[in-house]
């Protein structure tokens, strides 16, 4: 089987570079012939043989012609929507996404073989937008050693991906300004880091909260962070926090899990497995409760927490590493070759 996988970049801290770029590792080392090619690059060569076209996201022309290629050609389309079709991404800047969804890119949905989704929530907003052909395969993350109850300076209530308004990130800083307001004692113990990449110029709107909610010393935007120094994040953090107002499904989070920590993650995240499984809270994103959940996790102290991320690294063996992903993705396609 010859799977070509096409996405607009590998570049930054972007999601879907990183699960192209993991599922093609895992997919060569299980027998299937994969490669990949960014937007930009894609090339349409008349002699290419692959079996199967998988396209990660939505909207960039290139992908209509990408289409186009592959009906000529008689290949298979797998389709990642990643999200993009969620009610509030779709709302948001709809002004350029609705040219593009009545020109091309509702039409080229319906006619993918299969449309793989991440959650049965991703499978809902398709359905309701009416596609199909989908189906579930998860995200995955790499397993590690897990935490220890190595003593630190500082406590850190961590939160990684891009600093955009989707992320609740204005709701998470008033939600810490009430939890350490509540709790003097532990103001100088505890430090929020947000760690990524700017985006929409969020990030100096969210400098001037924090500084007129006098939090300076209490929280931190290092900027982006990949590989080894993202890894270090996570192992030097308590917990994770993921406030955001949609989420296909949440990466961070079995990253956080797979090193060990606990997480709190809001309502609009498919992540009530954390409540199910006792290895976090899944509450609302509105800054009162989202700061009980602070609070609580704050409270439990470091033994509990210590088991709560040891619950959370056998969930993420159970199900969420690259190896599984690959297989659930290559009996997929499979599937669609079968028929």
């Amino acid at each position: 089987m010859r799977v070509l996988h096409i996405t607009e970049t590998f570049e930054g801290a972007s999601g879907v570079a990183t699960f192209v770029r993991k599922l093609d590792e895992r997919l060569n080392a299980q027998g299937i012939e994969s490669s990949t090619m960014t937007a930009e690059g894609v090339w349409f060569d008349e002699k290419a043989n692959y079996d199967i076209v998988h396209i990660h996201g939505l909207w960039l022309g290139i992908y209509h012609r990408v289409v186009q290629w592959a009906r000529k050609k008689d290949i298979s389309i797998v389709w990642s929507t990643h999200g993009m079709t969620a009610p509030w991404s779709m709302r948001y800047k709809w002004w350029k996404k609705l040219p593009a969804w009545w020109l091309y890119q509702r039409r080229d949905l319906k006619s993918a073989g299969a449309i793989h989704c991440t959650t049965e929530q991703e499978v809902e907003w398709n359905r309701r937008l009416g596609f199909r052909n989908c189906f579930v395969a998860p995200l995955g993350t790499d397993e590690m050693p897990g935490d220890s109850l190595e003593e630190r300076d500082k406590k850190v209530l961590l939160f990684v991906g891009r600093i955009h308004p989707v992320k609740g990130l204005e709701n998470l800083i008033r939600a810490w300004g009430k939890a350490i307001g509540d709790k003097p004692n532990d103001a100088s113990r505890w430090q929020l880091r947000i760690v990524g990449p700017d985006e929409a110029g969020h990030l100096a709107f969210l400098s001037v909260l924090v500084s007129d909610l006098g939090l300076e010393d209490n929280v931190e935007f290092p900027g982006a962070k990949f590989g080894e120094e993202l890894s270090a994040e996570y192992e030097n953090c308590d917990c994770l926090v993921l406030p955001s107002f949609t989420e296909n499904f949440g990466a961070t989070v079995i990253d956080a899990l797979a090193h060990g920590k606990p997480c709190i993650a809001s309502t609009f995240t498919p992540w009530k497995e954390l409540q199910e499984r006792g290895c976090g809270w899944w509450v609302s994103n509105e800054p009162t409760q989202l700061a009980q959940a602070i609070s609580e996790m704050m409270e439990v102290g470091d033994d509990l927490r210590h088991e709560m991320g040891k619950r959370g690294t056998v969930l993420v063996k159970e199900k969420y590493t690259w190896t599984a992903v690959a297989e659930r993705m290559i009996e997929a396609y499979q599937g669609l070759l079968s028929h």
